[in-house]
């Protein structure tokens, strides 16, 4: 696998989510740039993305004091506010459940974390069709055995054409 190391400033938010989701027993996958650095290389981010199950928000909202207890508002369920200033966004994608069941187990930092199966997060990632998100690819495909019939089950074909042009180039 890839880089493993988080940023620094990213680790006590990203621990405190992973802790305040397991306190609540919401099912959870770590995605975004943290993740694309799992699987590929190192990069800049300033925050920590997640996917989480369906109907978190009511959860997270039932529970204010657990949200404090972890170190977060609990004015805001849409995306967390830490108190160290970083937030942690939660994604809004329609295959949350599916991408949080086949989240797997992986050590970062010492710290044992469920993160995006990396096909998963390649779709996510063309989903979304920005600029970063074609680099992360980029990397990934780079540095992770990638089963192109497992992406393109995931995507549109025009996502996975693109897909394709991205892995060519990388």
């Amino acid at each position: 696998m890839g880089n493993q190391e988080q940023p620094l400033a990213l680790q006590r938010p990203l621990l405190d989510a992973v802790g305040l989701f397991d306190h609540l027993q919401l099912g959870y996958a770590l995605v975004g740039g943290i993740a694309a650095m799992y699987y590929g290389r190192q990069r800049f981010t300033e925050d920590v993305d997640f996917a989480v199950v369906p109907g978190h928000m009511d959860v997270l909202a039932a529970n204010a004091a657990i949200m404090k207890e972890h170190h977060f508002d609990p004015s805001c369920t849409y995306k967390l506010y830490h108190d160290s200033g970083i937030d942690v966004d939660i994604w809004k994608d329609e295959f949350s459940a599916e991408i949080v069941g086949r989240a797997k187990e992986a050590d970062l930092g010492g710290q044992r974390v469920r993160i995006a199966d990396a096909h998963d997060l390649i779709a996510m990632k063309l989903r979304a069709g920005r600029i970063q998100d074609d680099y992360d690819i980029s990397q990934i495909v780079r540095g992770t055995p990638i089963d192109d019939a497992v992406v393109q089950q995931r995507v549109t074909s025009e996502q996975f054409a693109r897909y394709l042009e991205l892995k060519r180039r990388s």
